[in-house]
């Protein structure tokens, strides 16, 4: 038996049955691709302050990688369709392997702030470009009605090696070991691909031109959707330095606690994901979408009433949820109003409208808790607001997509 035959036997129990075996190759390359990042990532702004840095300089720092990555998940679907989803993934991949081997030297020999956070960016910016080929490759593997199951697998494997990552990174006395760690895991990766996953994308290459890059937003309803994607994920991830400032500061729990909060949203994700994603075979994928701001939007709500360790953790059972019903829809919404030789181009313009709105987060949550400082609850009253009103856009993004696409209906 072949070495691809052996792997192909050895992964077939990791997703269900029915997927294309480099579905699941795919899922053991996301997952080492988040373990090895979240081994540095989660614990960067403590790393950012041992080298000097100020709390705001660290969040600007913190938000233009995001911004960074989130822009470079549209150039990331123009490459996929352009040079293919598994040449992206290995170009973007290699560019990695160099930048976080250089990472790792300034982090032992030359520990600066300044050549720390440009490197971060750069490997971020190629994540980005990783992230939406293999999203428009699992796109290309899946068919159109098991698309959100796909996604959602996908979720689990990047959550799994989150959760994983964050736990062995706090293990961790030196940064540099975990920056070492992830050096060898991203070049494991890139053996992978280059071994065991072939390509998905055979129809005729548009040639990428970096004009091109916004092109997708000539897609009115694409473009309605991603702006609405860029509140929602404005919302949806104040469960991420926003909800840490507040719990710890003002409800007063411990990091501790904190961490344990964190790890009960992964280990929920884990367990209940896929489960979820099969819900979008009996709903409309804009109706998982808006239901998701509108549970995330009333935890949040809740939050403002959450004096204690256990209303927080409903409070996390809820944000997950709805984190848990947006994540593959989203993405199979974008996949399915797309032409099929532009997939990678619509899936990297919504992420971009998402990531960029995650990006946003700290700093609006930041400065409604500056705004707030007497009464900083009352931030978790403006948060739900926006995504009242992220929902009702995303009701009125259905009716129209299902307006212009009847064919569709069932599923937009």
């Amino acid at each position: 038996m072949s070495a691809k035959g052996r792997v192909g036997n050895l992964l077939d129990g990791l997703v269900p049955r029915g997927f294309d075996v480099r579905l699941r190759t795919l899922t053991i390359v996301l997952f080492l691709n988040e373990f090895g990042r979240s081994l540095v990532i989660v614990f960067l702004p403590l790393y950012y302050l041992a080298l000097g840095a100020s709390p705001f300089v660290i969040g600007l720092a913190i938000t233009i990688s995001a911004g960074t990555s989130a822009l470079f998940q549209v150039i990331g679907g123009m490459l996929s369709d352009s040079w293919g989803r598994r040449r992206s993934m290995l170009l973007s991949t290699l560019g990695r392997v160099v930048t976080i081997a250089i990472l790792s030297v300034f982090a032992t020999v030359v520990p600066a702030f300044i050549a720390i956070f440009v490197l971060i960016t750069v490997s971020e910016a190629l994540n980005g470009i990783f992230y939406t080929s293999a999203s428009a490759m699992i796109s290309d593997l899946v068919e159109a009605k098991r698309r959100v199951e796909g996604f959602g697998i996908y979720r689990v494997a990047t959550n799994f090696g989150f959760t994983l990552g964050s736990l062995f990174g706090g293990l961790l006395a030196v940064y540099a070991l975990g920056m070492y760690a992830w050096t060898f895991l991203v070049v494991l990766n890139l053996v992978i691909l280059i071994l065991f996953v072939g390509e998905t994308h055979a129809r005729e290459r548009i040639v990428f031109r970096l004009g091109h890059v916004i092109s997708a937003s000539r897609d009115r309803l694409l473009l309605t959707f991603s702006l609405a994607s860029v509140g929602a994920g404005l919302v949806a991830n104040q469960m991420g330095p926003t909800f840490a400032l507040y719990t710890t500061q003002s409800i007063g729990i411990s990091k501790q606690d904190l961490g344990y909060l964190y790890f009960l949203n992964g280990v929920l994700v884990i367990m209940f994901q896929y489960g979820f994603s099969r819900l979008a075979l009996r709903h409309r994928l804009i109706s998982l979408i808006a239901i998701s701001v509108v549970v995330q939007s009333a935890s949040y709500l809740l939050l403002s009433f959450s004096p204690n360790l256990l209303l927080l953790q409903v409070v996390i059972v809820g944000l997950t949820i709805g984190e848990m019903l947006q994540a593959p829809s989203g993405t199979a919404f974008a996949t399915a109003i797309a032409p099929d030789e532009r997939r990678g181009e619509y899936i990297g313009f919504y992420s971009w409208g998402w990531n960029s709105g995650q990006a946003l987060s700290p700093i609006v949550g930041g400065l409604l808790l500056s705004l707030f400082a007497g009464s900083q609850y009352l931030t978790w009253y403006v948060i739900p607001m926006i995504g009242a009103v992220c929902a009702v856009a995303y009701v009125m993004i259905g009716i129209k997509a299902r307006a212009l696409k009847p064919a569709l209906a069932n599923v937009l």
